[in-house]
């Protein structure tokens, strides 16, 4: 995979009328629309692996990599990159998300034990914890993980 530099706000990133940052209303936007594709990651992980391994061991696989993919598209368009290396910014990417994370699963593995329409159709817990994640996840994110930009 190719990895942005980590010297600056990326090409890709827009930015405000003023020529800085993006706004915080296109930054919601695009970490809505990269929660989008997540979302789409997770999910079709999930509805792949369910059948065999059930859908809590699914989710379990499906997310690390749904939240990698959601890193690097963050890093690339909403935010831009930080100041630290890649490495680090992902690690601090994944930490600081672990309270978005808790609210995503826990809604996830609550839908899924509650509802047997649910346990069948996981991606419809998929959707409704992304949903609960998403505030925590762009809170920490950029305040902790892309400098508060």
């Amino acid at each position: 995979m190719d990895v942005p530099s980590s010297r600056g706000p990326e090409p890709g990133l827009r930015k405000g009328r003023a020529g800085g940052h993006a706004s915080l209303w296109y930054q919601v936007l695009c970490f809505g629309a990269v929660g989008m594709v997540g979302f789409l990651v997770n999910a079709g992980i999930v509805e792949t692996l369910a059948p065999g391994t059930g859908p809590g061991w699914a989710q379990l696989w499906a997310f690390p990599v749904a939240a990698t993919v959601t890193w690097w598209l963050n890093r690339r368009y909403t935010f831009g990159a930080s100041r630290n290396s890649w490495q680090r910014e992902w690690m601090r990417y994944m930490a600081s998300n672990f309270v978005g994370w808790l609210a995503n699963n826990g809604t996830y593995f609550s839908l899924i034990f509650s509802y047997p329409f649910v346990y069948h159709h996981p991606a419809i817990a998929v959707a409704t914890g992304s949903m609960a994640g998403m505030v925590f996840n762009f809170i920490f994110s950029k305040r902790f993980v892309f400098g508060g930009s």
